[in-house]
C-alpha cells in the first residue's frame, strides 16, 4: 500500500509538470542527502567492542504555491544505515531486494493571509521548532527527525505573534470511549521584549487497566523562552513549570500529582574581529523525585526537545532521568580563517537529586563530564563537512562498575543541500 501511494503521488507530480501549470502556481524543488559515519565506544566496559557504521538520510521536497498565498508541500524521506536489512529481514545493500523504505516526512497545506493579513494556518504533516527547541523541536540531528500530524493557526504582525496548536500524538479510533493522545497549545512571542510564553495542555485519555476517571497523563506545561544581545553579550533563558496528574506505578486506582519545572540559562560574550570568537557560560536543570512513596511526582520530563542540542553531544542524557539532571557548561567558538568554524563544549554532570550509589553504597549524586569538539567547513564548494570528537568520563556510580573506561565518539557528516 505504501508503495502504490508513493508511485501515484510521484506520478500525479510529473503529470502535472506535462500538462503545463497555471500561471499563477509556483513551484520550487528542494533536497538533501546527508551521509554520517560514526564511531562509537559509548559503553564503559573495558572489553566491550567499538561499533563502527554509516548512516543515509535522503529528502525530496516538493512546495506548490498557489496565487502566492497557499502553500501545499509534500517531502519524501528515505533514511537507513549502511548495510541494514528490510523489514523482511533480508539485506537491503548487495542484493536485488527493495528495501521499501521511503515514507512522506512532510505534507501539509499553510495559508498565509486567511482572513486577512496576519491571519495564517497549517495543517498536515509538519515539523515543529520553537523557541530554542528546549521544549519542541525537529531533531535535525537524528536520522530520521521528529514531525507531528495535527493544525495550527496564528496571528501575526510587527510586535507580536499568537500561535495555537493542536497535535495528534496517538489516535486510537474506539468506538466505545475516547481513549487519544491531544495536545493542545498556545505559543505567544512578544518581539519588542525578545519575550516567549506559551501553555501546552498534553491529555492522554486513555483508561486502559486504569481505575475509574484515571487517565495516562493529564499534564500542562507553562513555559518561556527569553532571548537577547546586548553590545557584545548574549543571553538566553527557558523556564517551564509542569502540573497535572499521572496514575501511581502499581496503583493504577490512585495518581500522583505532578510538581516539576525545568530552567535554563546562557550568557556569552562575543570578540570584536575577524574570527568571530564567542565564550559562554551556561547551566541546564531539570528537577527529580527522590521520593517514590509521597503523593507528588516531581521529576521533570523532557517533552518533545531536540536533545542533541542540549546536555552534551554523546546524547546519554536525551530522556528524562528519575533523579533530575544538572548541567553545568563552558563553550567556545572560533573562525580560524573563511568558511572554518571549531567549537568546543565541557559539560559537567550531577543529578538534582541523590539516587542510590550501586558501587558504594549509599546516595549520591556523582554523574560524570564530558569534552565535545567540532569542526566544521563550507570550503568545499556545493557541500558542508563537520567533523566530530567527544569524550565521556563517568563516575563509578553512574557507569555501575570499578575502573570504568571513558566513553568515546567520533563522526563525520557529509551534507548537500539543494
Amino acid at each position: 500500500m505504501k508503495r502504490l501511494l508513493m508511485s501515484t503521488l510521484i506520478f500525479a507530480f510529473f503529470f502535472t509538470l506535462s500538462i503545463g501549470i497555471k500561471a499563477e502556481t509556483e513551484i520550487n524543488i528542494s533536497g538533501q542527502v546527508r551521509i554520517r559515519g560514526e564511531i562509537d565506544k559509548k559503553n564503559f566496559t573495558p572489553d566491550a567492542y567499538t561499533q563502527s557504521f554509516s548512516l543515509l538520510r535522503t529528502r525530496i521536497g516538493i512546495e506548490a504555491i498557489v496565487d502566492q498565498n497557499t502553500h501545499a508541500f509534500v517531502q519524501f524521506q528515505d533514511s537507513r544505515e549502511f548495510g541494514d536489512y528490510t523489514a523482511w529481514g533480508a539485506p537491503a545493500s548487495g542484493s536485488l531486494n527493495d528495501g521499501r523504505n521511503v515514507d512522506i516526512h512532510q505534507a501539509y497545506i499553510q495559508i498565509d493571509n486567511l482572513f486577512g493579513k496576519g491571519w495564517g494556518s497549517k495543517a498536515g504533516r509538519f515539523e515543529l521548532n520553537l523557541g530554542n527547541q528546549r521544549v519542541f523541536g525537529a531533531v535535525g540531528w537524528s536520522n530520521i527527525g521528529r514531525v507531528w500530524e495535527g493544525g495550527s493557526f496564528w496571528y501575526n504582525n510587527d510586535k507580536y505573534n499568537f500561535s495555537f496548536y493542536w497535535l495528534k500524538k496517538q489516535e486510537l479510533n474506539n468506538t466505545a470511549y475516547n481513549n487519544d493522545f491531544d495536545i493542545f497549545g498556545v505559543y505567544s512571542q512578544f518581539k519588542e521584549l525578545n519575550l516567549d510564553l506559551y501553555g501546552f495542555y498534553e491529555y492522554n485519555a486513555d483508561t486502559n487497566g486504569l481505575g475509574q476517571g484515571i487517565n495516562q497523563l493529564d499534564r500542562v506545561n507553562l513555559g518561556t523562552y527569553y532571548k537577547r544581545k546586548y553590545q557584545q553579550f548574549d543571553f538566553e533563558a527557558n523556564g517551564v513549570l509542569q502540573l497535572g496528574t499521572l496514575p501511581r506505578p502499581g496503583m493504577m486506582d490512585s495518581t500522583l500529582d505532578i510538581s516539576a519545572f525545568m530552567f535554563t540559562f546562557e550568557t556569552g560574550y562575543s570578540f570584536e574581529g575577524t574570527g568571530k570568537a564567542r565564550v559562554a557560560g551556561a547551566v541546564d536543570y531539570t528537577s527529580g523525585d527522590d521520593d517514590p512513596t509521597d503523593d507528588k511526582y516531581n521529576t521533570y520530563n523532557n517533552l518533545y526537545y531536540t536533545g542533541h542540542k542540549f546536555r552534551g553531544y554523546m546524547d546519554y542524557f536525551v530522556g528524562s532521568n528519575q533523579s533530575g539532571l544538572m548541567d553545568l557548561i563552558l563553550r567556545g567558538k572560533i573562525d580560524p580563517t573563511n568558511g572554518w568554524t571549531i567549537k568546543g563544549d565541557f559539560h559537567y554532570f550531577t543529578t538534582a537529586k541523590n539516587y542510590a550509589d550501586p558501587i558504594n553504597g549509599g546516595i549520591t549524586k556523582d554523574v560524570g563530564a564530558e569534552i565535545d569538539l567540532t569542526v566544521k567547513t563550507t570550503r568545499v564548494k556545493g557541500v558542508n563537512l563537520q567533523w566530530g570528537a567527544s569524550l565521556f568520563l563517568p563516575s563509578e556510580s553512574f557507569a555501575g562498575m570499578k575502573d570504568p573506561d571513558p566513553g568515546i565518539w567520533l563522526y563525520e557528516m557529509t551534507t548537500v543541500n539543494f
